[in-house]
């Protein structure tokens, strides 16, 4: 995480010399608009998987660094146009209207537009979030590639500071163009993820089916550690879905669980062997502490939540570790006698809060977040929690 705070840090050094030129409220809008922007860039290069991977083994804080950023980022450019506004003499209508009649009116109408996209994006992602299934946020949530576009070009096109420094215009458009390839990198990142074959299925509870694929060729996904995740594709451009690796073979061979609750599960059941996948990963783990024994781990799983500590158990389980799996019918436990096998007594119905343990939850949002809850209430820090959660 270090590392990544650093080279953030950088990115934004280029910016420090104009900070003695702000001398009125034109040049502070200015800033804070470049400010914005830089912010919004880090968002999107963060929300490519594959790059934050690189930058930050730990999903859990790279996730919450993004957020962070988008509080930060709401801020700037929601006071980026009111300070223009206010430079500029101008009423509220000033920020939406829409004017593409000549260049200069061309370029600040494009930083509208991005305002108008940055709203909807926004709502959702705050205020409307528990409100809107998973699937209408992810779609909003790609306005943030045109969006942040936008605003490159607005800045570009009438940035004062851009205009009288070349410098700072040729980084700019430095950060322009690695914005471009990011883009294009995602769109073509499905085109050369890597070909798997289903080699097994077999059923482990009524809902849950078990697939174990392996690898065609000798291109291969790295081995994933215990609790990481891969996103699998039933071809090259549909979309991809998330799903914890529970077993791996000496072969490379790569098992998963897969609960039948959506569209895109119930389309797996009907999986054969012979059947070619594409897999992107493995990423994550939110379960890395989980393998220390300096204090007790806490596994709490909501019904198909269990996937992410199946193989954590079979590799790291030690009298540190005790897990709390809760489903609607002893049917549907999936893996229930073989982890209950692993730990014995510590495979339990109940969960009392210990003020030295660290608890890993994973199930539903709302499973994740009355969990989570219910021990806030009984006096467990925040830092002491650790989630992870899936959408159908």
């Amino acid at each position: 995480m270090t590392r990544l705070i650093a080279v953030m840090l950088l990115t934004a050094v280029p910016f420090l010399p104009v900070l003695g030129r702000t001398d009125d409220v034109g040049d502070a809008a200015n800033l804070v608009g470049l400010g914005g922007a830089l912010v919004l860039w880090w968002q999107v290069v963060l929300g490519a998987r594959q790059i934050s991977e690189r930058l930050c083994g730990d999903r859990l804080r790279v996730v919450a660094l993004h957020r962070w950023l988008g509080g930060c980022g709401a801020f700037l450019v929601l006071l980026h146009p009111l300070l223009e506004m206010i430079a500029n003499h101008q009423d509220l209508p000033y920020l939406v209207l829409l004017d593409f009649s000549w260049v200069e009116s061309t370029y600040t109408s494009y930083g509208r537009v991005a305002l108008l996209l940055f709203l909807a994006l926004w709502l959702t992602s705050t205020l409307l979030r528990g409100a809107i299934r998973h699937r209408v946020w992810r779609h909003v949530h790609y306005v943030s590639y045109p969006l942040t576009g936008l605003v490159f070009l607005h800045a570009h096109g009438i940035g004062t500071f851009l205009a009288e420094l070349p410098w700072l215009r040729a980084y700019w458009l430095g950060l322009a163009g690695c914005l471009a390839l990011l883009v294009a990198w995602r769109l073509a990142i499905p085109l050369w993820s890597h070909r798997y074959r289903v080699v097994a299925t077999s059923r482990l509870t009524p809902t849950v089916t078990q697939y174990t694929v392996a690898p065609q060729g000798r291109r291969r996904i790295r081995r994933p550690a215990p609790g990481q995740f891969c996103y699998l594709r039933l071809r090259a451009l549909s979309r991809a879905h998330p799903f914890s690796v529970v077993g791996q073979g000496e072969d490379s061979t790569l098992t998963f669980a897969v609960k039948r609750a959506g569209p895109f599960t119930s389309r797996l059941r009907d999986l054969e062997p012979g059947t070619v996948l594409r897999l992107d990963g493995p990423y994550g783990t939110f379960t890395r502490q989980a393998r220390l024994d300096d204090r007790p781990a806490v596994l709490i799983a909501g019904g198909i939540g269990v996937t992410p500590f199946v193989d954590l158990v079979r590799r790291h389980a030690g009298p540190h570790m005790s897990l709390l799996h809760v489903v609607s019918s002893p049917a549907e436990a999936a893996f229930r006698d073989e982890l209950r096998a692993h730990l014995g007594p510590r495979y339990t119905e109940e969960c009392r809060p210990d003020p030295r343990a660290r608890y890993f939850i994973c199930g539903s949002p709302a499973f994740v977040e009355s969990t989570a809850g219910g021990l806030r209430a009984e006096g467990v820090r925040r830092d002491q929690l650790f989630t992870e959660h899936f959408d159908c």
